[in-house]
């Protein structure tokens, strides 16, 4: 891999901070957070531990930027929830390309992590402050993200009679924990789309 931090005599330092960000992502991910020290992310980006601390400040400051990168490349495609305004077909669309993705990364079951988020939400205390923000903050927005659209269905009568919303919002993010924990074990891509299809039907009129 290209240095991504170089130095040349009698000229500024020259860092691609968004590259070495979405390297760091994607070494988090497909290593484990957990399993993976702040030395072993400076020896595979071949940046210098001085470049990244002086660019984030500390172990913490990288995780929570490579989280919120992350996190943006999880929540673009959110339109999805909304594409045709029937439920059950946009919540089974968007939820298919969350697992398509996870598979397309995990796709042997060996790997540590399915969901690079969800992995740091199970970590909980063991984070930094900086990243336990960052997790925090995007959990709350993913779960504004399902309560708007229930809200949407509720209000066209697609929601089952009786549901409670709260629990409803929570059902609906608790798969994406199932699909970390399922994508470890190796079960198959469409025996996962089911169990979240099923999930799904139980809320829906």
């Amino acid at each position: 891999m290209p240095e991504l931090a170089t130095k040349t005599m009698g000229r500024p330092v020259s860092f691609d901070r968004d590259g070495t960000v979405a390297a760091a992502t994607n070494l988090y991910w497909r290593s484990g957070v957990a399993n993976t020290s702040f030395n072993e992310v400076a020896r595979a980006l071949n940046v210098s531990k001085p470049t990244l601390y002086r660019y984030f400040g500390d172990e913490d400051g990288l995780l929570s930027a490579a989280l919120e990168h992350y996190v943006s490349q999880r929540t673009h495609h959110a339109d999805l929830l909304h594409a045709t305004g029937d439920l059950r077909t946009d919540l089974n669309a968007w939820f298919g390309l969350q697992i398509d993705d996870l598979y397309d990364k995990h796709h042997d079951g060996t790997t540590p992590t399915g969901c690079l988020l969800m992995e740091c939400v199970q970590l909980g205390k063991a984070l930094g402050d900086k990243t336990t923000a960052t997790v925090d903050r995007a959990v709350h927005e993913f779960l504004d993200l399902v309560k708007t659209r229930l809200v949407v269905a509720r209000d066209a009568g697609q929601l089952r009679p009786g549901i409670d919303l709260k629990a409803a919002v929570h059902l609906i993010a608790g798969q994406m924990i199932v699909a970390k924990n399922v994508v470890l074990v190796g079960e198959p891509k469409e025996n996962l789309k089911n169990m979240v299809s099923l999930a799904v039907d139980g809320i829906t009129a």
